[in-house]
């Protein structure tokens, strides 16, 4: 992978998509934490950068066995030098049957935030959507005219967060034009009737140059090893 585009004080998303290879939520949990979320693997990871890891399963079918990892590294260098470990390869080939890791960069001049959420209001949801746009510089007013625009309306729906990433390349490529958003909740059944607003719709085919990948994700049961 490429190393810090955007600086020293970058933030990179590693999204892990994929299969469990266990059954169930349950016994996947007890090889999460056995493994990732072990101590000393724990320790490793946070010494080289990695700032959160946090995982998922879909809001709409958590019963599929599609499960979701979610890190925010703030070391290029730190993350590359983890994910060479064979004994990291070979403990998420433990936990997948399948998977699909991308790192993303947090992507320059595009509109984001993050704004508290009410007390007692704890429960999170994530949203995705990832797809190619025309150009980056296409891509920044149409993202900046969205936010402007439905702000306060996504917000009363229980939005809390927009973040902004493209996808990184390896050194000497051309900068890809694949972007991902996204977005954390507090409330999963006004995010999924957000998803199916007009408007939101509207926006999201005309901000990406083919009709994007979405999807919707929540935490799985019981006590996973998170930071």
């Amino acid at each position: 992978m490429d190393s810090e585009p955007n600086g020293m004080n970058s933030l990179y998303l590693l999204a892990i998509r994929g299969t469990l290879s266990k059954d169930s939520i349950e016994d996947s949990r007890t090889l999460h934490n056995a493994t990732a979320g072990a101590p000393s693997s724990v320790a490793a990871a946070q010494s080289l950068g990695d700032l959160s890891h946090m995982v998922y399963v879909p809001v709409e079918s958590a019963k599929s066995g599609e499960f979701l990892i979610l890190d925010i590294w703030n070391s290029m260098e730190g993350l590359n030098q983890f994910f060479a470990n064979p004994q990291v390869q070979q403990q998420a080939g433990q936990i997948f049957s399948a998977r699909d890791p991308v790192v993303w960069y947090a992507a320059d001049n595009f509109s984001t935030y993050h704004i508290p959420s009410p007390y007692g209001k704890n429960d999170r949801f994530v949203s995705f959507a990832r797809g190619l746009v025309q150009s980056r510089d296409t891509a920044i007013t149409k993202n900046n005219a969205i936010v402007t625009s439905q702000l306060n309306k996504i917000r009363r729906a229980g939005n809390l967060s927009h973040e902004a990433y493209f996808k990184m390349m390896p050194p000497g490529t051309p900068e890809s034009t694949e972007f991902l958003a996204v977005d954390a909740w507090m409330n999963a059944s006004q995010m999924k009737q957000h998803f199916q607003d007009p408007e939101f719709l509207q926006s999201i085919n005309d901000f990406f140059s083919d009709p994007p990948t979405t999807s919707m994700w929540q935490h799985p049961p019981g006590d996973w090893v998170e930071w």
